[in-house]
């Protein structure tokens, strides 16, 4: 049983070992950082089993306009089960005048596209310098 919430925060060590296993390249060296990085993100959902994290999603929204997803992460155990879909739900689901817009890992492109998100090509970005 998978239970998914809203407003349980994972301790950084738990977001980094999720996202070791899920291959999403994060700096799950630092811990510290992933800590601010998590509470400067004003949507974060998780998925649990049991007391252990199997999926995460992070982001920020206006709330009336703009969002970004900037981390999906599911544990490869529970892969195909859904559990990516649902966190993508409770993100953009009751959100109609919003936009959300992400940038996928190359593992994980053909998946939005399966799940009806739409390419965009009219976007710019400055790379991080370290």
């Amino acid at each position: 049983m998978i239970e998914y919430c809203s407003d349980r925060r994972p301790e950084p060590a738990a977001i980094a070992e999720l996202c070791r296993a899920a291959l999403l390249n994060r700096p799950v060296d630092d811990l510290e950082r992933i800590e601010r990085i998590y509470a400067a993100s004003n949507l974060v959902f998780t998925a649990w089993q049991g007391d252990r994290l199997v999926g995460v999603l992070r982001g920020w929204t206006d709330g009336g306009f703009d969002a970004y997803i900037c981390d999906l992460a599911v544990h490869p155990d529970v892969q195909r089960q859904g559990v990516g879909r649902r966190l993508l739900e409770l993100a953009c689901g009751n959100r109609p005048q919003v936009q959300f817009i992400l940038r996928a890992s190359q593992i994980a492109r053909e998946y939005y596209e399966h799940l009806g998100w739409q390419k965009i090509e009219n976007g710019w970005f400055q790379p991080r310098t370290s």
